[in-house]
């Protein structure tokens, strides 16, 4: 296995000139650096990180900072593609990615501070639902460059965030169902203790006030993430209204048990109820019928996080941000076309 020893013999430079050289010191000129890039890549020479990290004094590790005990995210497969975006980013930046439990106490420390203690990460990824005044102020003191996937609901300390434009999203679904002639439009699964469904339920009351409907709080429900849950849900919601004409489901789990629900009440699908979902997997693709979607870039959400923390980590005088995602409409066969 070649050595940085190896590639000085070669260009006959120094032992310490190479090992600046492949860590980017500003010391070194880029002719010199491109020299020894070239060797290396010559040569296959395998860059140690552990021997990286001791000389520059970082980690080259990102930690993605999770709950373990919140089995409703690990069973989404949407934590998995937004796992999957800050992985992309990070290999790109030749950085590790790491997961660990908010709640473990390696030899009895916090978290926090046993990773920063141990130099064990340069940033942390973090979602929303964890995130209190206490664990920000935990961050800032060890001044440890940090986002979170999600705009924080309770925080009172200015950070930097990466969310859906879950507000347009909303709006843009019911505005999709008023555009292709629906006019009594229920919400279902709206629950308004979580920041993403609030905004969506937001953006869904604009776009009633833009067209003059008056909101019935009637038709708007609460209810689990399971297709019995919607199913469910939808029987109860159509009896007391039988003239619903479209329907937003919270996601496309939900809206299978809806679609079982209108089935059965002999509701034909989009000819007298409209529906409409979030989130844009295989499920709303293969169901019968194809469902029409708010899509939701999981993907782009989880690379923009891992994004923002490195211009964090590479400027450290950038102040706090919040970006949105933005969301778009995958018309399939639940939703009519745009009335002309």
């Amino acid at each position: 296995m070649a050595t940085i020893k190896d590639i000085a013999k070669n260009l006959d430079l120094s032992f310490s000139t190479v090992s600046r050289a492949l860590n980017d010191h500003p010391a070194i000129s880029k002719k010199t650096k491109q020299l020894v890039e070239a060797e290396a890549r010559r040569l296959n020479f395998a860059f140690n990180t552990s021997a990286k990290s001791l000389t520059s004094n970082k980690a080259y590790t990102i930690t993605l900072l999770v709950d373990i005990d919140d089995e409703q995210s690990f069973q989404n497969p949407y934590f998995y593609e937004e796992m999957h975006g800050i992985e992309r980013y990070v290999y790109q930046k030749e950085y590790s990615l790491i997961v660990a439990n908010i709640k473990t106490a390696p030899k009895k420390q916090n978290m926090i501070d046993f990773l920063v203690k141990s130099k064990r990460t340069d940033g942390i990824i973090l979602p929303s639902n964890i995130i209190d005044d206490e664990l920000v102020a935990k961050l800032c003191e060890h001044n440890i460059p940090f986002v979170s996937i999600g705009q924080p609901s309770v925080s009172s300390s200015p950070i930097s965030w990466v969310d859906i434009d879950n507000f347009r999203g909303g709006q843009s679904a019911a505005q999709h169902l008023l555009q292709s002639g629906c006019h009594k439009i229920a919400f279902l699964g709206h629950n308004p203790k979580k920041f993403f469904s609030q905004k969506r339920y937001e953006g869904y009351l604009s776009a009633l006030a833009t067209h003059n409907i008056q909101l019935n709080k009637e038709l708007i429900t609460t209810c689990g993430n399971s297709k019995e849950d919607g199913y469910e849900c939808a029987r109860e919601l159509f009896k007391k209204h039988l003239d619903i004409d479209g329907v937003i489901c919270g996601d496309e789990i939900i809206s299978i048990g809806v679609i079982r629900a209108l089935s059965e009440l002999g509701k034909k699908i989009p000819e007298q109820v409209s529906l409409i979902s979030f989130d844009n997997g295989q499920i709303a693709q293969l169901s019968f019928p194809s469902i029409t979607t708010i899509d939701v870039d999981v993907f782009e959400l989880g690379y923009q996080s891992a994004k923002l923390l490195f211009d964090q980590i590479e400027h450290t005088s950038l102040k706090n941000q919040g970006i949105l995602i933005g969301t778009a409409i995958e018309l399939r066969e639940t939703t009519r076309k745009k009335e002309s």
